[in-house]
């Protein structure tokens, strides 16, 4: 009896922390695809990963537009003060990079650039290969749209041609 309930207190001791950990996840699935298919038209889920600090996601998309719940800006001063307003923002630069948006963030408002860069690199901890690869190639993408949702610390790159929308999400 004694060697039988040592094993099956570490089990269950091993359950209740696996718990634990799922429950102090970042983000869930379920409420990740409810937020984002307000303001983008989403498909299947081709990876999705979750940590008690971060979370990343690629997901297919419909239509490689943003619908209009999530604000459109064309500059990085536009994206600052619609944040500021709304909370959430897309920046459409056809000529540009995600990541020179980003210099142009962190060079018009500092701290708010260098968030959206952190949200991304704290992502990174949650990315499989799948998510990496996506996101690093949105990130170098020329007309890939960057957009941020103050809320839920949601960092997500949208890459029309390929049909896919990545999402970082970072210590929050």
């Amino acid at each position: 009896m004694i060697r039988v309930a040592a094993p099956l207190r570490n089990a269950t001791g091993m359950l209740v922390l696996m718990a634990l950990a799922m429950a102090c996840a970042r983000d869930e699935e379920a409420a990740q695809r409810d937020r984002l298919d307000q303001w983008f038209s989403l498909g299947e889920t081709l990876a999705f990963e979750a940590a008690s600090g971060c979370a990343a996601a690629v997901y297919e998309v419909r239509s490689g537009g943003v619908k209009a719940a999530m604000p459109l800006t064309g500059s990085a001063g536009e994206m600052v003060r619609v944040l500021g307003q709304r909370g959430r923002a897309a920046l459409v630069q056809p000529g540009e990079t995600p990541d020179q948006a980003m210099v142009g963030l962190v060079n018009h408002k500092r701290d708010l650039g260098m968030r959206l860069r952190r949200t991304g690199l704290e992502g990174r901890d949650c990315m499989g290969e799948i998510t990496e690869s996506a996101f690093r190639h949105a990130i170098d993408t020329r007309g890939a749209i960057l957009a941020f949702d103050e809320a839920s610390g949601s960092l997500m790159l949208l890459e029309p041609k390929l049909g896919l929308l990545i999402v970082a999400m970072g210590a929050g």
